[in-house]
């Protein structure tokens, strides 16, 4: 899938902004919605490409279920485990549609994870 640079550049500040600000962050990735990466860092051993693909396939599951449920579009997906949280957020622009994902240890702050993961999605949405 070819990316315009500055959908690529918004991308890598989102994945960079996220890393930088929530403690606890071991990768962030900005993947399309079929689960190509367009950005990402990370500060352990994962795999992002495999990252990229599962975002995408649990984004369209959040979707499924949304209107299933009758509860509208998908925003984010949330997954705890036992060692940390996978979060996932859509972010829909006139071009593409991408999911930013963000893998955190358990010493991660949930609700510093969904700020500023929403804050970088939002400025990705709008550049």
């Amino acid at each position: 899938m070819n990316v315009e640079p500055a959908v690529k550049n918004a991308a890598l500040t989102a994945v960079n902004e996220v890393m930088d600000q929530v403690k606890g962050a071991r990768a962030a990735v900005v993947s399309t919605e079929d689960g190509f990466e367009v950005a990402s860092r990370i500060e352990n051993t994962t795999e992002i490409a495999r990252l990229s693909a599962l975002a995408s396939s649990m984004a369209a599951l959040g979707a499924i279920v949304g209107e299933e449920g009758r509860l509208g579009a998908c925003q984010k997906v949330i997954i705890e485990a036992a060692g940390g949280h996978i979060v996932m957020v859509q972010a829909q622009r006139a071009d593409i549609s991408l999911v930013l994902s963000v893998v955190a240890g358990q010493d991660a702050i949930m609700g510093q994870i969904l700020y500023f993961a929403t804050q970088a999605t939002r400025a990705l949405e709008q550049a």
